[in-house]
């Protein structure tokens, strides 16, 4: 490519929890890309806007009423209180109303900042079906343990031993149905909106 040709560069959303083990390596990366000539705007509650500008991102805030500066801190010293299945119940419900917001007000966020493509952390539920509804592509990123399921590996959620035995695998199973039921206040959001959208048949675009 010739010295004074420009290469076309992206404008890059990134959607992630305010929690630092999310935010801090999203950022990051973000950082990153900026570095290599794009543009990087994360689209998150207030509570993360300082950490986004230092690392000299852009910013477009959502959730100012339900979420204002100070609620995640909040939010985690209530989740430190807990612990077991009341502490993923209470995680569920978190999740369920950081979902409810994404989906109401992310994507006229994401379309007038002009994003074209997303980073999407996969603790953000709901983001793929964002970027599908948008018929943007998008990259899924794992900032945790990994949600992907493999009958041979414990749910994320436990404590339990890797176990290659058939009653392993069954405990394994039996776990995953449990996070299901548990996770329905999520998906019960998510499910109605991706159905409709895919009947209406537009292409689904993934990059990852």
């Amino acid at each position: 490519m010739p010295i004074n040709e420009k290469k076309e560069m992206t404008h890059i959303g990134l959607l992630c929890p305010t929690a630092s083990g999310h935010l801090n390596p999203m950022t990051t990366l973000g950082y990153e890309l900026k570095q290599r000539g794009h543009r990087v705007t994360l689209i998150g509650t207030m509570d993360a806007q300082s950490k986004v500008l230092a690392a000299g991102l852009e910013f477009r805030a959502i959730g100012e009423i339900d979420f204002p500066a100070g609620s995640s801190a909040e939010a985690l010293s209530n989740l430190g209180k807990l612990s077991g299945l009341d502490a993923f119940r209470y995680t569920v419900g978190l999740f369920k109303r950081l979902t409810t917001t994404y989906l109401n007000e992310a994507p006229s966020a994401i379309k007038n900042a002009g994003i074209e493509a997303l980073l999407v952390d996969q603790a953000s539920f709901g983001g793929s079906t964002i970027a599908e509804l948008l018929n943007l592509p998008f990259v899924s990123v794992c900032c945790a343990l990994m949600f992907n399921r493999d009958v041979k590996a414990p749910p994320f959620i436990t404590s339990w031993s890797f176990a290659p035995s058939w009653w392993g695998r069954l405990r394994n199973q039996l776990g995953y149905r449990l996070i299901d039921q548990l996770a329905k206040q999520i998906t019960g959001l998510i499910n109605p909106i991706l159905r409709t959208f895919l009947k209406k048949g537009r292409k689904k675009l993934f990059i990852g």
